[in-house]
């Protein structure tokens, strides 16, 4: 039920952490969620168990440019869910009409300016691109929700609108968040804890209003912080 951030300086492993579990990454070790163990090495296993991902790498991994913001923010949920289909003999297919109530919501509630939910993902601002992530994310209705680096490259009025509602689903909806991010001010903003990465190791876990020294010393590997 709580937010917790990743930290650390670059290189050292912090989005690997998400991107592992979410197979995208070459990965070993166990992975126990909901008291069972995760198959994380096979793509796709974590959503199937309820999880969601916004990748730092939106353009490669997250969306689909050539496509309209409505396909983009349903696209998981079709996959997974099997939602917003309609079918056609032994073929289904993109079906716009039930999708367009939830992504209307969607582009409201985060503020997407955009022209419509049929403007192409590829003609939008780098911030609007990173709500639209965002939505698909939430669309499939995730118990854990896993997102890197939702900030990188877009202006100070999409970063607040995004942690904003980060924070918003975290309480209302009772989502449980591990955010991962270089950017170490903004952890401390929103997380319950941060849990600081150095090559490729937890060194520490602090709560957000822990002294900077805290969080320099973990960060330079000189373990300070709770290991829990």
């Amino acid at each position: 039920g709580e937010i917790l951030g990743i930290g650390g300086l670059a290189g050292h492993g912090k989005t690997s952490i998400s991107n592992g579990i979410f197979g995208m990454y070459p990965a070993r070790g166990k992975v126990r969620y909901n008291g069972q163990e995760l198959a994380f090495t096979r793509v796709g296993e974590a959503l199937n168990k309820g999880m969601a991902f916004v990748s730092e790498d939106r353009k490669g991994v997250g969306l689909l440019l050539d496509e309209s913001i409505a396909l983009n923010m349903v696209y998981t949920d079709m996959k997974v869910n099997r939602r917003f289909l309609k079918k056609y003999g032994f073929f289904s297919l993109f079906d716009g009409k039930s999708a367009e109530k939830t992504v209307e919501e969607m582009i409201g509630e985060l503020d997407i300016r955009c022209t419509g939910s049929k403007q192409l993902v590829g003609r939008l601002s780098g911030g609007n691109q990173q709500k639209v992530c965002m939505a698909r994310a939430l669309i499939t209705k995730p118990d854990l929700l896993f997102v890197s680096e939702p900030t990188r490259g877009i202006d100070i009025g999409a970063k607040q609108i995004l942690l904003n509602y980060l924070v918003k689903i975290n309480k209302e909806l009772g989502i449980t968040i591990v955010m991962t991010s270089s950017e170490l001010n903004e952890l401390r903003t929103i997380c319950d804890r941060i849990a600081i990465i150095g090559s490729g190791v937890v060194q520490g876990i602090l709560k957000p209003d822990a002294p900077n020294v805290d969080f320099a010393l973990l960060m330079s590997g000189e373990k300070g912080g709770d290991p829990s």
